[in-house]
């Protein structure tokens, strides 16, 4: 029984720092994940930005070009 009694301070001190890698993993992959969204979300936008400004273009090329 005093052997075991040793091991206990171990195995918590072990337990403990797993734990505290477990929950430190969720947090920065939920970050991870945040970030990544936000590129995403970013790129989309981009996207149709870009294809409104081609629509523009184009108008404004019918436009100028139906005047004259």
């Amino acid at each position: 029984m005093d052997k075991l009694s040793e091991f206990v301070p171990t195995i918590f001190g072990v337990l403990v720092i797993v734990f505290i890698w477990f929950v430190l993993r969720r947090i920065l992959g939920a970050i991870s994940d945040k970030i990544n969204n936000s590129e995403i979300h970013r790129e989309e936008t981009l996207k149709f930005l870009e294809e409104i400004r081609n629509e523009l273009k184009e108008l404004n090329k019918k436009n100028s070009s139906g005047q004259f």
